[in-house]
């Protein structure tokens, strides 16, 4: 066993060694290569970003039927639903998180549907609690959340702990509100520290 493990790790440190010997000689033309690559991965990202502009993302957008539900989800790779009725405080609560997260989150198209006036998708999509998020990947259901279980049963919960779960099931790219948090807390203990 110890020896398969230090053939293993010879391996790995020559796989490490090669590579950073392949770094450490770079010339112009690898920079520019690797330069070029890089200014064409940014035109990509911004051409993506104004197609989700003109498909109304980075808003919370309000649907009031099926038809305009499942047209959005065909015109985005990644739709996450709020379904909600006015007279449950939670729904209220996930709707101001959504608000944020649809600005912070153009990857993703954020909706909220009432689910008392839409009975054939409450049907069609199992929505049985409040709130239920419905989250959809390349026009299928991918994940659903009923209630807030899964998130926080208090219902006392951050803006990033939405996002840390929404991330978490591939909805969203990045968590720049829980780094702010964690942040946060790494100061804090810093402070303490000094102390």
């Amino acid at each position: 066993m110890q020896q398969v493990a230090a053939l293993a790790m010879g391996t790995v440190e020559k796989a490490l060694d090669a590579e950073i010997d392949k770094m450490d000689n770079l010339g112009e033309e690898d920079f520019a290569r690797i330069r070029k690559e890089r200014i064409e991965q940014m035109k990509q990202a911004a051409l993506e970003k104004e197609a989700w502009r003109r498909n109304d993302h980075g808003v919370l957008t309000t649907i009031s039927d099926q038809k305009e539900f499942f047209e959005a989800v065909k015109r985005s790779k990644r739709v996450v639903c709020l379904f909600y009725r006015d007279s449950n405080k939670w729904c209220d609560v996930i709707g101001n998180h959504f608000t944020v997260l649809a600005e912070k989150h153009m990857e993703a198209k954020f909706l909220r549907v009432n689910a008392e006036n839409s009975p054939f998708l409450v049907e069609r999509l199992n929505v049985w609690m409040m709130p239920t998020i419905i989250c959809c990947k390349e026009g299928k259901v991918h994940r659903q959340f009923n209630g807030l279980d899964e998130i926080d049963p208090t219902g006392k919960f951050e803006t990033a702990s939405l996002e840390f779960v929404l991330h978490g099931s591939g909805m969203l790219d990045d968590t720049p509100l829980v780094d702010k948090v964690l942040q946060r807390q790494d100061d804090a203990s810093d402070d303490e520290l000094d102390d």
